[in-house]
């Protein structure tokens, strides 16, 4: 079990800052700028790694939230959005974290990483191409259907992974809902708050997140803290081509 160390507050410090950069300019809650740092330079294993990312995914969210909600107006079909999601994940996330142990991790990678990818580029070739493509924009009941759908199985997948879940619930938003960049990247972390937040304490009620690794949990969550009003604040600044770039 890692323990803590001045190399790995050194570490946790540095890297949760610029972790929290990017993920308050973009909207997530940074998991996949922070478990490579957890796993390869702090070695922790994957498992712990992921706990006490979503520890460290509360701080992150959730100052994220405070800074750019306002930044711009939501409609009420947005804040409906939310709430829906944001119920269904809390149920979610508890799930994926429980099952974590019996879930088949690697295959669930892969296709997560695969749609990432697959997401990444083509938010890139709309950047390029100055275009937007909506797949779905259901309304009414369908609507608020796909979205406690949709928010329970990314919150699922992130309780196993031990992220926030923005890297799939923003393409969500953009591609099923219709929602614009800026917009998607707040209303996602707002959802993943509940998610990030029921991850945390399931994670930490079973175990999975000891006392040995809470000072770099905090040390890297108040940095990323930091980090997420210096990102979030160059929003207003950004294109909608740079913010998918």
């Amino acid at each position: 079990m890692p323990h803590s160390t001045a190399r790995q507050g050194l570490i946790a410090t540095t890297s949760g800052a610029i972790t929290g950069i990017a993920a308050g300019f973009i909207g997530v809650g940074g998991g996949e700028f922070r478990i490579p740092v957890l796993v390869s330079l702090l070695g922790f294993p994957l498992k712990l790694a992921g706990g006490v990312n979503l520890l460290v995914g509360v701080f992150t969210v959730a100052l994220g939230v405070l800074r750019r909600w306002g930044q711009r107006p939501f409609t009420r079909a947005d804040l409906i959005l939310v709430g829906i999601m944001g119920v269904v994940s809390l149920g979610g996330a508890a799930a994926g974290v429980l099952g974590r142990k019996r879930m088949p991790v690697r295959p669930l990678r892969v296709v997560f990483c695969t749609y990432l990818i697959v997401a990444g580029l083509w938010m890139l070739y709309e950047s390029i191409a100055h275009v937007e493509h909506v797949l779905l924009e259901p309304t009414g009941v369908l609507r608020w259907t796909l979205a406690a759908v949709m928010g329970f199985a990314i919150a699922l997948v992130s309780g196993v992974l031990g992220v926030a879940g923005g890297e799939m619930r923003i393409p969500a938003l953009l591609y099923l809902f219709g929602v614009p960049i800026v917009e998607a990247g707040t209303l996602s972390l707002a959802v993943s708050i509940p998610t990030v937040v029921a991850g945390a304490f399931t994670d930490r009620k079973i175990g999975g997140i000891p006392d040995s690794v809470i000072r770099v949990a905090l040390l890297m969550g108040i940095a990323s803290a930091v980090g997420v009003l210096v990102g979030a604040a160059l929003v207003p600044y950004a294109s909608r081509e740079v913010i998918k770039g």
